[in-house]
Order: C-alpha cells, then structure tokens, then sequence
C-alpha cells in the first residue's frame, strides 16, 4: 500500500502540470456518450427492446461500459499497456531491479488521472437512466454492483495482462491492443442482444459478458444472485491467472543484455 500511494503521489505530480488535460479528456467523453447515445436513440425509434433491454436499460449499461473504459484509460493503458515498449527496450529491467512487485509497479506507474472522471461520469449516467426507470437499487443490490464491477475490472485486467506478456515471446505486440479495443466494444450492449456463437465467444473465450452486462444487470434487477457469485469467482481466477501469467512471463524475460 505505501508503493501504491507513492505511485499515486508520483502520478498526481506529474498529471497536475497538464491541467488542460482534463478539460480535453472530459470534453471527449461527453462527445462519446452523446454519440452513442444518439445511436441509441435512433435504434429504438424502430424497436422496442435490445436483448429483451429497454432503451433506459441499455443506457445503465451504457454507463457502466463508460465506467470501465475510464478505468481502462485512466490505468490499463498507460501502465501495463506500455509493457510491450519496455520489454522491446530493455527498460524493464530497471523495473525488475526495484525493491518492489514487478507487476504492481508496472500495473500503476503511470495512471492518467485526468481519466478517473470517465468512471464518475459514466456512473452518474447510470445513475440518470435509473431515475427515468423509476428504479432505486436496494443496498444488497448496490453493494452486488460493486462487486461485480470489480470482478469485471479484474476480469479486463487480466486481458490486457495477458495480451501484452505476448511482448515476452514475440517482442513487438503494441497493436495488439487495438484488438482488445475492437472485442470490448461488443461489451456497449447487453450480451442477449447477440446470436448464440457470438454470446458463447462473450461468454467463455473473450469474457466481456463479465465486464457490463452482469453489472448492469444488478442495478436493473435482472441479477440472480447465484450469477453474482459466478462473476465474483471469474473476477478472482482472472487475477490469480494474470498473476501465473507474469510469473511465467518473467521467467522467459532474458533482459536488454542479450
């Protein structure tokens, strides 16, 4: 916790001379909301439900996708995302050097704060969508949320953990990330919405169904409480995967010197 609050510190330090950032980095936000939004909105002047979700519903799930991508953002990217350069460069070997977890200092090194305002954002989206669904979460059903959004954010990490310790074996794999992106975009809609193979793919290979819909569905009240506790379990082997990832990883990791 003390390298963690450094790293905060260190971060906030750095973010905080760049305070333009944010005006840029919420401006696009609400751009992006709006936009899909308006897709939204155009969608349902023609249907009536998507997945069995009312439009009110999709935008909580919308929310919650836009919650996650700031995290995303904010720490996924500019930290473990950068793992691929440091490997090619050789510069993970002043990491490995650090009295410190390798994993831990990579994962929040460099966190783009400025993006932690997605998270509030789209949760305040959540938020609105609620009230015009006449819907207020019971306190099991917020905490249920919680839990399952941090299980879906284990879940995320691990997939960016496991995309970029391909550095390990194949060196330049910094595009692989627009592959993530292109998958998670799946997760702006509920996973009822797509046909059987694509929801299997959701589901079980490329796990994004764990990342919105299953928190959304507990805001909404479409959560049972038997899927919360299988979304738990998911989030915490997500993690300990990523964590044999990196140690296998690392393992294969011969340095700059060679």
């Amino acid at each position: 916790m003390r390298v963690l609050g450094a790293l905060w510190k260190l971060n906030a330090a750095e973010e905080l001379q760049y305070r333009a950032n944010f005006v840029a980095s919420f401006a696009s936000t609400c751009f992006y909301l709006l936009t899909a939004l308006l897709t939204l909105s155009l969608f349902f002047r023609h249907a009536t439900s998507l997945g069995g979700w009312a439009f009110w519903e999709v935008v909580v799930l919308l929310g919650v996708f836009n919650a996650l991508s700031g995290l995303v953002e904010a720490i996924l990217r500019p930290g473990i995302g950068d793992l691929a350069a440091q490997v090619r460069s050789g510069n993970l070997d002043l990491v490995l050097s650090r009295p410190v977890d390798a994993q831990v200092f990579v994962t929040f090194r460099h966190i783009d704060i400025w993006r932690l305002a997605d998270i509030l954002l789209g949760l305040g989206v959540s938020a609105y969508a609620l009230l015009h669904l006449g819907r207020f979460p019971t306190a099991l059903q917020i905490t249920a949320f919680f839990v399952t959004f941090g299980a879906a954010a284990l879940v995320v990490y691990a997939i960016w953990v496991t995309l970029m310790s391909l550095a390990f074996w194949f060196v330049s794999v910094e595009n692989i990330a627009t592959l993530f992106d292109a998958v998670f975009e799946g997760a702006r809609y509920p996973v009822s919405a797509y046909p059987a193979a694509l929801r299997f793919l959701f589901f079980y290979l490329l796990p994004v169904a764990w990342t919105t819909t299953i928190p959304a569905s507990a805001l909404t009240g479409r959560l049972s409480l038997g899927t919360a506790v299988v979304a738990t379990g998911v989030g915490l082997a997500a993690l300990v995967f990523s964590r044999l990832l990196w140690r296998a990883a690392i393992r294969r990791y011969t340095g700059a010197s060679s």
